[in-house]
């Protein structure tokens, strides 16, 4: 697949060519740095309405229970390259269309957090993904004590939304070959020492 990024400016519009998909972020809002992405204490009410949808039950986390986040931090882009790479991953149908950005950003903001967000691909392709982001290009820190397959277990349900991937399924996985060329892409848009021009003219000349 073919994938390109431009970035944001003020009120300029941002396109994101996934394939065929095309993503568009008008006058972007952009979380501040110091957002407070704190899900509010539900009220008896709000724990009355979500009745049986919680009876089923998350399964419980075996040992500790990880309430970290990642660590990424691309300065004054941060939170321009975070909201593209969640934009893309909605194109691709890797998470679902209506994830919470703040739960999306909170897994990247370096504080406190129970989110997860389900994750509709392959489970091949996740972790190769935070392979690249983490291990291999270092855009992603791990926070300290935390190994890589127990933080994405830790924030990334699997597509039945309450069942964990497991850490020696996702370490077991191989690189998905046909799914290269976009986890590429993804690199990209997270990585701030990717010209912003140059990304420019590469979606310039695909289009």
């Amino acid at each position: 697949m073919k994938g390109n990024y431009v970035d944001v400016h003020d009120n300029q519009e941002v396109n994101l060519y996934v394939d065929k998909a095309e993503v568009q972020v008008d006058n972007a809002t952009i979380l501040p740095e110091s957002a407070d992405t704190t899900k509010k204490e539900e009220t008896p009410s709000d724990k009355q309405k979500k009745g049986n949808k919680d009876k089923g039950g998350r399964p419980k986390r075996a040992g500790q229970n990880i309430n970290k986040a990642f660590i990424y931090d691309a300065g004054s882009q941060t939170n321009v390259r975070l909201q593209l790479f969640y934009k893309g991953l909605i194109a691709l149908g890797w998470i679902d269309a209506a994830t919470d950005f703040r739960d999306f950003w909170s897994l990247f903001a370096a504080k406190e957090t129970n989110s997860r967000v389900v994750w509709k691909g392959g489970v091949s392709t996740l972790a190769e993904l935070f392979r690249e982001l983490v291990t291999r290009k270092k855009l992603v820190r791990l926070p300290k004590g935390e190994t890589l397959w127990v933080m994405v277990n830790a924030r990334f349900w699997d597509n039945k939304g309450n069942v964990e991937f497991g850490n020696n399924r996702l370490r077991g996985t191989r690189a998905p070959i046909e799914a290269k060329d976009t986890i590429d892409m993804l690199i990209r848009v997270m990585n701030p020492e990717v010209s912003v021009e140059l990304l420019k003219k590469t979606a310039q000349s695909q289009r």
